[in-house]
């Protein structure tokens, strides 16, 4: 099984097909990423020239209070001057300090799951004839596998989490206003995606942060049927701040009673009967194949860009992404 280490859309050579990326393209051409960067002021030129290779980093943007409101420890226990969400996502281009080390917790989520959503994508698009017939055996839609295009999942997952900062300074704070409108990241990021237009397809996607429609019809037969399913949740739910178990990340989630425990089970029942069809069908070692892929060049030059944009360095920001691949410092 062959590693994946090479760019797709954002310069450089790439061995993906060509169908790939047209239709990747149609989804981002017309997002306007100079209307983000007016909008938000975006001054930084490595920011801006990140939002015109990866444009839907445009909506991760935000707009932060002038000073800091307070000081809080959320969420890692490091007490920091705290800047209120006042527009948009805040998920990326943060200029101070203290703010993007706050919120480097989600965006390494972000970009580990999109990294694993990646490769495991990729992977899938070459399953053979004789895989792609074993997994319809086991209750999955085989016809679901054409809607596999690693490029739209990859930068589905870069957005699937942009009303996080809404829900938990929703949570921690008590902010009730337009900005936070409610404690639930899955609600308030569709509702920013359809403000900001976002394509139909990544409002379509968003039904894997929306689990219930999931859970109505998937859990008599303790899978989810489509593919594209399997790929966006699998990838997420093995990775929290490093590859993870299920059953680790499971455990961690009923801990943290964001959802409620028979949801959960549910989910890492649907994740269990994914990954062993993953390991019968595709290869045993599948979760080590998915973990240990990379880096890619797009992912280490957006982390750079998270962290230019506040004058920190990647080191200080994601020391757990260069433990994990060293090989990314010299970038």
């Amino acid at each position: 099984m062959r590693e994946i280490c090479y760019d797709h859309g954002g310069g450089g050579g790439g061995l993906q097909s060509p169908d790939f990326s047209a239709a990747h393209d149609v989804i981002t051409r017309t997002i306007p990423v100079d209307t983000f960067v007016a909008r938000y002021r975006v001054e930084h030129p490595q920011v801006i020239e990140a939002l015109r290779v990866y444009p839907p980093l445009c909506y991760l943007l935000g707009r932060v209070t002038d000073e800091p409101q307070i000081r809080d420890s959320h969420p890692d226990g490091v007490e920091r001057h705290v800047y209120y969400l006042s527009e948009g996502s805040g998920m990326f281009g943060l200029t101070h300090p203290e703010d993007a080390m706050r919120w480097r917790g989600i965006f390494n989520h972000i970009m580990g799951t999109a990294r694993q959503v990646y490769w495991l994508a990729d992977r899938l698009t070459r399953a053979t004839t004789a895989e792609r017939e074993t997994f319809g055996q086991r209750g999955f839609d085989v016809s679901t596998f054409v809607a596999i295009n690693p490029l739209i999942l990859r930068d589905f997952m870069f957005i699937s989490h942009a009303g996080r900062r809404q829900m938990d300074e929703y949570n921690w704070h008590g902010l009730r206003d337009a900005v936070h409108p409610s404690g639930d990241s899955g609600k308030n990021t569709i509702e920013l995606l359809r403000a900001e237009r976002a394509d139909p397809t990544f409002l379509d996607l968003m039904r894997v942060e929306m689990h219930a429609d999931h859970l109505a019809v998937t859990a008599d037969s303790g899978l989810f049927p489509d593919m594209v399913d399997n790929v966006l949740t699998y990838p997420d739910w093995t990775f929290g701040q490093k590859p993870q178990s299920l059953s680790e990340r499971f455990s961690g989630l009923r801990k943290s009673g964001r959802a409620e425990v028979n949801v959960l089970d549910i989910l890492e029942r649907c994740g269990t009967a994914f990954e062993r069809a993953l390991k019968e069908i595709v290869s045993p070692t599948i979760f080590e194949d998915m973990a240990h892929a990379g880096p890619h060049e797009w992912e280490t030059r957006i982390r750079q860009t998270y962290c230019a944009a506040s004058g920190l360095t990647v080191a200080e920001v994601f020391p757990g992404y260069l433990q994990q691949f060293p090989q990314a410092a010299g970038r």
